[in-house]
């Protein structure tokens, strides 16, 4: 019987009478009283040695949690799947909170599984996934059409509904409010490569797009447009005529960044300069722009960092207005931009346990991976035994994404995803009153 399965009626008087056996000679050591210093971490581990499992999916040859051709344009190296807390701002992961996740398999084919009232519901799909999201009852896919061909579908689920679909780039996110979705495509000059332009579309969640829009770039005191640049929809690409929605054409390069903080608030930062922008009557306006290079801190603010002379200066602004000031002499260096870091008021983290500042009292270090790892690496040994795709897949071992603020972890052994409980700890405790759910 799979791990997975509901077992028989007639075993259940049996199972009951053996689990009951089972806790009276279990020994269960009890946790280590809390200090201020040093709070404590206790896993309870089932007689078996594993998490308590919610469930688990069996996946055919081929099929991995994996996207295909996945790029989003503020991420210039690969996210480390299993990292993260699952917050909005973070780029997308096939493992979705608790809830399921995306699947790639043979000929093109993939599949979003989640795992609603106890069962299994998949959506199914003629073409790979490039990205994946899930808020609430909103599913946002990008599927690759073509090599260079992209489509993005917001779909309600459980009914699986379309509510539209658009021609994109090959990524798509939410806002970190859940009230829009943006998504773009990257334009590169062959001639100079250095050169490059990113189209962005932002969309409503529960609507049909409106009439596609073009951002001015008239505001009275601000720099114009770069010469040459397109501010009517006429002076658009064929390709980029297609992309429907509330538009904005912007220079884009490496280091550069997007926040999409609300459905009417977009920050943009490349080649040195940034810009707020603000959706005013189904056009994108700037509110305010300036020299200088981005680091959000989400949920917190928007820092800015400035050269002035030879020195460079560290500014602070809230996320929805322009309202930088300077940041009071002595603070730490900020670590480099990686959206993996959620903010606090004095400090940061990340669930890779990196640390920035002051965090109020002490979270305690996240053990619980590693436990995961330990409990399941057996079932990655048989895996991969039965399967010569699954060295090739995970050559070290299982795949662990924690999910710390929804109290799981999804573990890819090669032939089963397993979906299990963490262990109730002080650090989980204290994550839920720091960051948003």
């Amino acid at each position: 019987m799979s791990h997975g399965a509901v077992p028989p009626q007639r075993y259940l008087i049996a199972t009951l009478f053996i689990a009951g056996m089972l806790a009276l000679v279990m020994v269960v050591r009890a946790p280590k009283a809390e200090s201020p210093s040093a709070p404590a971490e206790v896993t309870t581990m089932a007689a078996a040695g594993g998490f308590e499992q919610i469930t688990d999916l069996r996946l055919e040859d081929g099929w991995s949690p994996r996207f295909m051709g996945a790029q989003d344009p503020d991420q210039g190296l690969p996210w480390p799947f299993e990292g993260g807390f699952g917050l909005p701002w973070e780029p997308a992961s096939p493992y979705l909170a608790d809830q399921g996740l995306a699947l790639n398999g043979p000929s093109g084919r993939s599949e979003v599984a989640l795992w609603r009232g106890l069962e299994w519901r998949h959506w199914r799909f003629d073409a790979p996934l490039t990205s994946v999201r899930l808020r609430g009852n909103r599913l946002l896919v990008t599927l690759r059409l073509a090599p260079k061909r992209f489509e993005t579908r917001l779909l309600e689920v459980p009914e699986g509904r379309v509510i539209w679909s658009a021609q994109s780039g090959p990524w798509s996110r939410f806002s970190w409010d859940g009230k829009g979705v943006l998504l773009g495509l990257l334009e590169i000059d062959p001639k100079e490569p250095k050169l490059q332009r990113l189209l962005l579309s932002t969309l409503p969640l529960d609507a049909e797009p409106g009439e596609a829009t073009l951002a001015p770039w008239n505001e009275e005191g601000l720099p114009p447009a770069p010469k040459g640049w397109p501010v009517i929809p006429e002076r658009l690409t064929d390709e980029q005529r297609d992309l429907p929605g509330d538009r904005l054409l912007v220079p884009w390069g490496f280091g550069g960044t997007l926040s999409f903080v609300r459905r009417d608030r977009l920050w943009w930062s490349a080649g040195g300069r940034w810009a707020l922008w603000r959706l005013l009557d189904g056009a994108w306006h700037r509110e305010a722009e300036g020299e200088g290079i981005l680091m959000p801190h989400p949920p917190q603010g928007m820092g800015l960092v400035r050269h002035e002379g030879e020195e460079a200066k560290r500014f602070f602004s809230p996320l929805d207005a322009a309202d930088f000031r300077p940041v009071e002499e002595g603070v730490e260096p900020w670590p480099g931009h990686d959206s993996a870091w959620a903010w606090m008021e004095e400090g940061g983290l990340t669930t890779w346990d990196l640390r920035w500042g002051r965090l109020p009292g002490d979270l305690g270090v996240g053990r619980q991976r590693p436990l995961v790892l330990q409990a399941f690496r057996p079932d990655w040994i048989a895996a991969k035994g039965l399967r010569q795709s699954v060295k090739g897949w995970l050559p070290a071992g299982p795949e662990v994404a924690l999910r710390e603020l929804s109290g799981v972890a999804w573990c890819w052994v090669g032939d089963r995803v397993f979906l299990v409980r963490l262990t109730e700890t002080p650090r989980l405790r204290r994550l839920h009153k720091l960051l948003p759910n």
